[in-house]
C-alpha cells in the first residue's frame, strides 16, 4: 500500500481519516521525560540532530551566552497529575503539556495527523503498519531511540493499562533497527490517529529511574524535580532532536482553580497558563501586558442521560428536556470562549455539522412531547406528574464554575414542567464504576486523537467503558464496526455523519455548550500556539524575553 509521509493528502486519506483522536505534541514536541542531574550532564554531551532539519543554533557567541542571564519560564496547567508516568491513567496528558514526552505521531493545530517520533509509515495490509522511527532522536540520558526501545515501552504500557491495548487494538509488535512493525488484532481505521494519544508516549523503560517521578523521555524538557499534583521542575534538554529550547529551565505548576490561575498571571507568579474564567479573560485581553491566544476547541460539556432511569428511558422525556434548554442563553451565561455545541462534534470539525438536525431550543415542542406521553400538572405546582409520580430528575456535576449555567438549566427545564434538582459534588469519579446517577455533566474531549471513532467507541457503543448512560443501539454499533474497516477519509466522514444522526435522533445525551481552547500569557512570552486539543501546551519554540 502507499507510503504515508508528512503531507496533507496522505494524512487525510488514512489519518484525518484516522483523523484526530488523541494527540501527541503539536507540530513541535510533546512532553518529555524526567531525568536526574547525571542524566542532564549526559544529555549536554549530545549533539541534537533531526531528520531533514537543522537544529536551532544560538545567535550569540559562547562568551556572550555565558554572560547572559538564565531564561526561566513559569507555567500553569489546570489538570493535576499523581505521577509523571504516561502509562498511568491520563498522566501522559500532563507530561505532554509540560513538553516532557512525545508520541510517534501527533495532531497539529489544523487537526491534521503529522509525524513526530515516527517520520514515515506504511500500511502493508489491513492489519499491519510499519513505522519508521526518526533517526537522530535520543532519550534524555543520551541513549538513541530505536524501534526496540519503542517496542519495550509500548509493551510495558499495554501490561499496565488495558486502554493501551484496546485504543489501537495492538496484537503484536516487532522491532528491526529503526523499523517498528505493529499488527492489529483486526482492521482498525483509527489506529494511526490513536497512536497520538499521550498514553503512547515513548520513554526509556531501561533507564533505571522510576517513571512515576523521573521518566526518561524524548521531549524538549527533562524533569529535575516533581511534587505530585503540585509542581514539575524542568531543564531544557540540549540534545533535543528538533532543536533545543532557548529556555534554560521551566517550572510547571498545577493550579486547578481558574481564578487562582488568573491572579497568578496578574501577580507575575506565572508567565503562561491554560484557561481562566471568562471575566478574567476579558480583563487580561484588555491589558497590553498580556496576550490571549484562542482557537476552536474540541471539548464539549455533555449532559449524560441515564437510559436505565425510569423517566429518561422514555424518548419523549429526553427530547422534551433537550428542547427545554435555550442553548444560546447558556453560552451567554458562560461567556468568553464558550460556543454552541448541538452535536457530538464541534462545528469546526469536518464531520457534517451543517447536515445535522442539531439540538435546539423549542419550549412549545417540549410541552407538547410531555403531554403526548401522558404527563400533566394535575396539582398546579408547575411540575408535571404521571401515574402519581412527579417528573423529577437530579443533575450531578463537580465544577462550581458552571453553577450559573446549571441553575439556568434547572429554571429552563422547570418552565416546561420538569423538576431538576442540582447536586454539586467535589468529585464524580465514583460514578464511572457505580453508574449511580440520573443526569451527569462531564467535560468531554470529543476529538481526543483527532479521529471521531474514539468518542463513538468509548461513549456511545453498547457496553463501552464510558457509556455511562447504558445506551444501546445495534445500528450504531454496526457503524462503529464499519468505521474500523474504513481507511479513507471520505468513507470515515460519511460513517461518522450517519452515527451522529442516530445519536441526535435518539437524544442519547445533551450537548450543553462547546469550549474553545485558549492560552493566556505575559506579553514577554513568545511563540505561543494554541491547539484545538488541549494536551499540547509548551514546546521547544516557547520562549520569554526580558
Amino acid at each position: 500500500m502507499a507510503k504515508h509521509r508528512m503531507n496533507k493528502a496522505g494524512i487525510l486519506t488514512l489519518a484525518l481519516a484516522l483523523t484526530l483522536l488523541l494527540a501527541a505534541c503539536g507540530g513541535q514536541s510533546a512532553p518529555a521525560a524526567n531525568s536526574s542531574a547525571a542524566q542532564s550532564e549526559a544529555a549536554a554531551a549530545q549533539t541534537p540532530t533531526a531528520q531533514n532539519q537543522t537544529p536551532a543554533q544560538p545567535d550569540a557567541a559562547p562568551a556572550e551566552n555565558a554572560a547572559a542571564a538564565p531564561k526561566h519560564l513559569n507555567a500553569a496547567i489546570y489538570w493535576s497529575a499523581a505521577t509523571l508516568d504516561p502509562a498511568v491513567d491520563y498522566d501522559g496528558w500532563t507530561t505532554c503539556r509540560a513538553g516532557i514526552t512525545e508520541t510517534l505521531v501527533m495532531v497539529d493545530e489544523n487537526l491534521e495527523l503529522v509525524p513526530l517520533l515516527s517520520d514515515t509509515w506504511e500500511q502493508t495490509d489491513e492489519t499491519t503498519w510499519v513505522m519508521h522511527i526518526r533517526d537522530g532522536v535520543t532519550f534524555h540520558n543520551g541513549k538513541s531511540v530505536d524501534a526496540a526501545a519503542v517496542k519495550a515501552c509500548f509493551e510495558r504500557t499495554m501490561e499496565m493499562q488495558d486502554r493501551a491495548v484496546t485504543a489501537c487494538k495492538i496484537d503484536s509488535i516487532e522491532a528491526d533497527g529503526q523499523s517498528l512493525t505493529i499488527k492489529t488484532s483486526e482492521p482498525f481505521g483509527a489506529f494511526l490517529a490513536n497512536l497520538s494519544e499521550p498514553l503512547y508516549s515513548v520513554i526509556d523503560v531501561d533507564a533505571g529511574t522510576d517513571p512515576a517521578t523521573a521518566p526518561v523521555a524524548t521531549g524538549p524538557f527533562m524533569v529535575t524535580g516533581f511534587k505530585a499534583e503540585d509542581v514539575i521542575e524542568l531543564a531544557a534538554y540540549p540534545g533535543y532532536w528538533n532543536g533545543p529550547s532557548d529556555l534554560d529551565t521551566v517550572t510547571v505548576k498545577t493550579i486547578t482553580d481558574n481564578s487562582t490561575r488568573a491572579m497568578a498571571l496578574q501577580s507575575g507568579e506565572i508567565d503562561i497558563a491554560q484557561r481562566v474564567n471568562n471575566n478574567d479573560i476579558d480583563i487580561l485581553r484588555a491589558d497590553p501586558n498580556y496576550a490571549v491566544y484562542e482557537t476552536a476547541g474540541t471539548r464539549i460539556q455533555v449532559l449524560i442521560l441515564n437510559h436505565a432511569n425510569e423517566f429518561l428511558s422514555d424518548y419523549n422525556v429526553r427530547k422534551a428536556l433537550e428542547c427545554s434548554l435555550n442553548y444560546e442563553a447558556l453560552v451567554k451565561i458562560m461567556g468568553g470562549s464558550y460556543t454552541l455545541a448541538g452535536a457530538p462534534y464541534p462545528s469546526s470539525a469536518p464531520y457534517g455539522y451543517d447536515q445535522l438536525d442539531v439540538q435546539h431550543y423549542d419550549a412549545a415542542q417540549a410541552k407538547s412531547l410531555l403531554a403526548e406521553a401522558g404527563w400533566a400538572d394535575s396539582d398546579g405546582n408547575g411540575y408535571v406528574e404521571k401515574n402519581g409520580k412527579e417528573l423529577s430528575l437530579t443533575l450531578t456535576y463537580n465544577d462550581a464554575a458552571i453553577s450559573a449555567a446549571m441553575e439556568a438549566v434547572q429554571a429552563m427545564a422547570g418552565a416546561v414542567g420538569i423538576r431538576v434538582n442540582l447536586d454539586l459534588r467535589d468529585s464524580t469519579g465514583d460514578i464511572d464504576s457505580t453508574r449511580d446517577f440520573e443526569m451527569l455533566v462531564r467535560n468531554w474531549q470529543s476529538l481526543s486523537t483527532g479521529d471521531p471513532q474514539w468518542l463513538l467507541d468509548t461513549m456511545y457503543k453498547s457496553g463501552a467503558m464510558t457509556n455511562l448512560g447504558s445506551y444501546s443501539n445495534l445500528e450504531l454499533d454496526k457503524i462503529c464496526d464499519e468505521l474500523s474497516n474504513a481507511f479513507d477519509f471520505a468513507s470515515r466522514q460519511k460513517l461518522t455523519v450517519e452515527a451522529e444522526k442516530i445519536i441526535l435522533a435518539d437524544c442519547v445525551n445533551i450537548n450543553l455548550f462547546g469550549q474553545n481552547n485558549y492560552v493566556i500569557a505575559s506579553a514577554k512570552v513568545e511563540n505561543v500556539k494554541p491547539f484545538p486539543i488541549d494536551y499540547y501546551f509548551i514546546d521547544n519554540t516557547t520562549s520569554i524575553t526580558g
